[in-house]
């Protein structure tokens, strides 16, 4: 099963200032989204900008990944300087009515292995821990 959810803390992210009344300061995961948006770019990914949500920041992926693909990023209110990135979909098999299911397991594994690659070499990025949906999921 693929761990599509990893946290970590970090100082390196600040809360977004965009529109603060809007916000109230409450959405984090701008400067990681865009963060991670660049780092996957440069290994050579096809990361295709970042767009915000009311929970956080979602990285965009274009061809040759499928459009269902998406990185998730937000705060991590476990800890004070925690975020939080997931993988999507969590499931690699998009079921299709009348036709082949679309397996995105490769691609997945392509994002996961960067990510971790990225994490791993930042040093300001720590206590770095990885989750499958059903492990980050449960009560």
């Amino acid at each position: 099963m693929l761990k599509s959810y990893v946290e970590f803390k970090s100082s390196l992210f600040p809360p977004c200032s965009e529109n603060p009344e809007e916000w109230e300061g409450a959405i984090w995961g701008r400067a990681l989204a865009q963060f991670l948006d660049e780092k996957l770019r440069q290994l050579g990914l096809p990361a295709a900008g970042i767009h915000a949500e009311d929970w956080g920041y979602c990285v965009n992926f274009e061809a040759p990944f499928h459009d269902d693909i998406w990185l998730g990023c937000g705060r991590y209110e476990e800890y004070e300087n925690g975020y939080l990135v997931m993988i999507e979909p969590k499931n690699p098999f998009i079921k299709k009515w009348f036709k082949a299911d679309i397996d995105l397991t490769e691609q997945l594994m392509q994002l996961t292995v960067a990510l971790a690659q990225i994490l791993d070499n930042e040093p300001q990025i720590h206590d770095v821990k990885w989750w499958t949906a059903a492990e980050f999921e449960k009560p």
